[in-house]
């Protein structure tokens, strides 16, 4: 194998070709990361669950305890919760303002991830590896949501950066690393809980470990001071929100969404021992290609990972150290979900970026690993060009369908021209191409799924939820309530504005009830269940809207001579009118205290 060499760049060191990669990193996550970022509608159930978080946080005034639908919820901390309401001031209240974070992170991230790069991998290794981060699918569709994934592995990601550089460094500087490290890791538990705190050492811990460096490096990272400074950051809110909820927030948050998240299976998100894999070679397309060249360049290096290594031969044995803690750790959980890889996907960049130099540079033609390149490519490409040729079929069975028009098969053919084109210049030692035909791949088939493949989409699966919701914004009263049957959709409570009361699966006898406490009642339920809700005497059919209907306790002719049920104006919500008392008097419980 031809050795790659890497021209390091000094700290600091800037040229103006350097800028201009900057410049163009950035331009290019803008462009993808943003780019009707708030065109849709919030996809249930995580989006508006933290959406509406934020909204009650800012309605109440209660800046310690989350609440969801106007009861306490304690599935994650509170740092993503303060950051979605900066900008919900900034932007006002809506799906732009909710996804802001995401993407904003997303470019930061890229970023992060070329300056970062740059002395180990050189100039032309961390491009490849900002550009795998940006364009992958992973990253696609996490930097597009409103959830807190995104920002988990930004502050996660400074935390193993920092820590690297200080393990490297001599002198005043590694302590500058240190407590950058130290502070990251404190604002990632505030993120997402222990998980913030737990990956990391498990992460520095193998590494050290297989480095044979633990026992000098406990008294170099200083864990002591560390300790302390993260305990100033992460406790205080802890320990505030315990006081204030007691047990019910230790057993919600510690117990339910974490332990029993880890050691079984929630909402019957489960798979086999081996369910990351094809999700991180899927997910990290088409970049997942230089994975088998990195794999053998690290068994390679197997005789002396505690001998001496190059800067770039130990930044590769960490990034495998951070890919296979993070790999092992989930694969181990009883609940597994996709995004539970992402926190490894900065790992797999700098990976990419490593063996990326080599395998598409100008000798990428006799590279060891160019052969399983153009295999993983081509086998991942070729089952992604068959799966769209076929959805049609399969959207428009639906009921209601989804209609896409040709755009599945535009994307099917860039999926395949992509990748040839890309297989073709390796081949040919014609690195810059096979980038730039990788790159645009997957910049095309993104822009093209934002614009015309997810809209449709949301038209069946979220606009008849937000339609009903937003109806009962506008027309149910103070005495009136806003009942969900059966239904699972957060999105009712924050398009809404209001509480809404869920009732369960045959338990159709609180209809009695709630219509004896209420003026009127609104009930949505899916189409499915509107046998059952026939079944119950008082209610009415309002509408039928895809796969969702809305009931009413009053008939169609009563619900006013002249009013019109449904706007086609799509609304948006603004800061303004959500501090007035009349908006929402029956939301609030006694112990949230009046809007303020």
């Amino acid at each position: 194998m031809r050795e790659v060499k890497v021209a390091t760049v000094p700290v600091g060191g800037w040229s103006g070709r350097q800028r201009s990669v900057a410049v163009f990193l950035i331009l290019l996550s803008l462009i993808l990361f943003f780019y009707r970022l708030g065109s849709l509608s919030l996809f249930d159930a995580d989006e508006p669950a933290f959406a509406e978080v934020t909204r009650e946080m800012l309605l109440s005034g209660d800046w310690l305890t989350p609440y969801f639908n106007f009861e306490p919820r304690f599935d994650k901390p509170i740092l993503f919760y303060w950051l979605m309401a900066l900008a919900y001031k900034s932007f006002g209240i809506g799906e732009f303002a909710a996804r802001f974070w995401s993407a904003a992170f997303a470019t930061g991230l890229v970023l992060s991830i070329y300056l970062f790069g740059r002395r180990a991998l050189g100039p032309r290794g961390a491009f490849i590896a900002a550009l795998a981060f940006t364009t992958n699918i992973g990253t696609a569709i996490l930097a597009r949501v409103a959830v807190t994934d995104m920002t988990l592995v930004f502050f996660m990601t400074w935390t193993l950066f920092s820590f690297f550089a200080a393990y490297r460094a001599t002198g005043t500087a590694r302590l500058g690393y240190l407590r950058v490290a130290y502070l990251t890791m404190a604002l990632s538990v505030l993120t997402k809980g222990p998980i913030g705190l737990l990956l990391p050492l498990l992460i520095i811990g193998l590494f050290l470990v297989v480095r044979g460096r633990l026992r000098t490096a406990l008294v170099r990272l200083r864990p002591l001071a560390g300790l302390g400074l993260f305990s100033v950051i992460a406790l205080p809110w802890y320990l505030a929100v315990l006081r204030e909820n007691g047990w019910d927030f230790f057993i919600g948050f510690f117990v339910k969404h974490h332990l029993v998240r880890y050691a079984g299976v929630v909402s019957g998100n489960t798979g086999a021992p081996y369910y990351f894999l094809p999700v991180v070679v899927l997910a990290f397309f088409p970049w997942s290609g230089i994975l088998p060249k990195a794999l053998g360049d690290l068994w390679g290096t197997r005789t002396r990972l505690r001998g001496e290594l190059t800067l770039r031969e130990e930044l590769v044995l960490f990034a495998w150290m951070w890919f296979g803690v993070v790999f092992v750790f989930f694969s181990l959980s009883g609940t597994k979900l996709p995004s539970y890889i992402f926190p490894s996907f900065p790992a797999l960049s700098l990976l990419a970026g490593a063996e990326g130099e080599g395998l598409l540079g100008e000798w990428g033609r006799a590279e060891r690993g160019g052969r399983a390149f153009d295999w993983v490519i081509a086998g991942i490409a070729g089952p992604l060009a068959i799966g769209l040729c076929a959805a049609p079929l399969v959207t428009g069975a639906l009921r209601p369908p989804i209609h896409l028009g040709a755009v599945p098969y535009v994307l099917a053919a860039v999926f395949l021209i992509g990748p040839l084109l890309a297989v073709l210049a390796r081949r040919r030692g014609r690195g810059n191409l096979t980038l730039a035909a990788l790159a645009a791949m997957m910049v095309l088939n993104i822009l093209l799924a934002v614009h015309f493949v997810v809209p449709p989409i949301q038209e069946s699966q979220q606009r008849p939820l937000r339609d009903f919701a937003e109806a009962a914004a506008r027309h149910l009263g103070p005495d009136d309530l806003l009942v969900s049957y059966d239904l699972n959709a957060p999105s009712l409570v924050f398009y809404a504005r209001r509480q809404v009361i869920k009732v369960r699966k045959c338990e159709q006898a609180k209809f009695r009830e709630l219509g004896a406490s209420a003026r009127r009642l609104f009930i949505i339920a899916r189409a499915s269940a509107e046998s059952q809700l026939r079944g119950v005497p008082d209610i009415f059919p309002l509408d039928r809207r895809g796969r969702y209907v809305l009931y009413s306790s009053r008939p169609s002719d009563e619900i006013g001579a002249g009013e019109q049920l449904f706007s086609n104006r799509s609304s948006r919500h603004s800061l303004r009118p959500l501090w007035r008392s009349d908006i929402m008097p029956r939301c609030l419980p006694a112990d949230v205290g009046e809007p303020v």
